[in-house]
């Protein structure tokens, strides 16, 4: 994380918690980066030197209506000041203080595909279970799984890839 990022999520982090507001303001975050990060174009819209700041603001405003006006602010002097491009990972970090703050374990579930929401929600769960606390996590895709999934999360590992199995079965047909 980048220092100016760092300062970003810092000072949102630092209202929400002056407000009372972090599991409020973690949600429309988790809203807002979900949009941005499947929606690129969005992003290029912010950067575009064909667009007028105060369209620009106009277009965060609609956009995300009924979002905190301290977060739409962010973005908006983020714009202004030229960083769009580390918005995405700006509300990244603002979701891990948060996190951090709720006690909320973060980690890596690597597949061969993208998992659905319904999936990733069991996963979560069951993890939750397993470390005996709420956890969230990060689906990256990793084609060298051939099949299955491994979660990566405080130091665990709960590995059940298609690669891992077969590399115990060739450790057992070797003994």
């Amino acid at each position: 994380m980048t220092e100016l990022v760092s300062r970003y999520a810092s000072a949102l982090y630092s209202i929400a918690l002056d407000e009372n507001q972090i599991k409020v303001w973690q949600e429309e975050v988790k809203t807002i980066y979900l949009l941005l990060k499947d929606n690129r174009d969005f992003l290029n819209v912010l950067s575009s030197y064909f667009i007028s700041l105060e369209e620009k603001e106009e277009i965060i405003d609609k956009t995300f209506k009924g979002i905190d006006k301290n977060i739409t602010s962010l973005l908006k002097l983020m714009v202004k000041n030229h960083r769009d491009r580390y918005i995405v990972e700006t509300l990244q970090a603002f979701n891990s203080l948060c996190n951090g703050y709720r006690g909320v374990k973060e980690g890596l579930i690597y597949s061969t595909i993208p998992l659905d929401k319904k999936t990733l929600s069991r996963i979560n769960k069951k993890v939750g279970e397993l470390e005996k606390c709420e956890v969230e996590l990060y689906n990256i895709i990793d084609p060298t799984l051939i099949g299955g999934v491994k979660v990566v999360i405080d130091g665990h590992i709960y590995d059940g890839s298609v690669k891992h199995h077969l590399t115990q079965l060739k450790e057992n047909l070797l003994k």
